[in-house]
């Protein structure tokens, strides 16, 4: 892996367990009712929200290779 392709993800999971670290702390303060847990559970049960995650991936990495020019 180049460098650029490791600082993309690093940044990436840097900011995936800012988020997850969120939902944990918003869990904690304001209890784990059905709100804080919906974005997981929607994962957890609709293989469209996969697709669309995977997606998402695929366009970040896909972006980053182009712009630093295929070989």
């Amino acid at each position: 892996m180049e460098p650029p392709d490791a600082a993309l993800l690093g940044i990436a999971a840097v900011v995936a367990a800012t988020v997850v670290g969120a939902v944990v702390v918003a869990g904690l303060l304001f209890g784990f009712d059905e709100s804080v847990l919906r974005p997981f559970a929607l994962l957890a049960a609709e293989p469209f929200a996969w697709i669309v995650v995977a997606a998402l991936i695929v366009a970040v990495v896909g972006h980053a290779y182009i712009d630093r020019g295929a070989p």
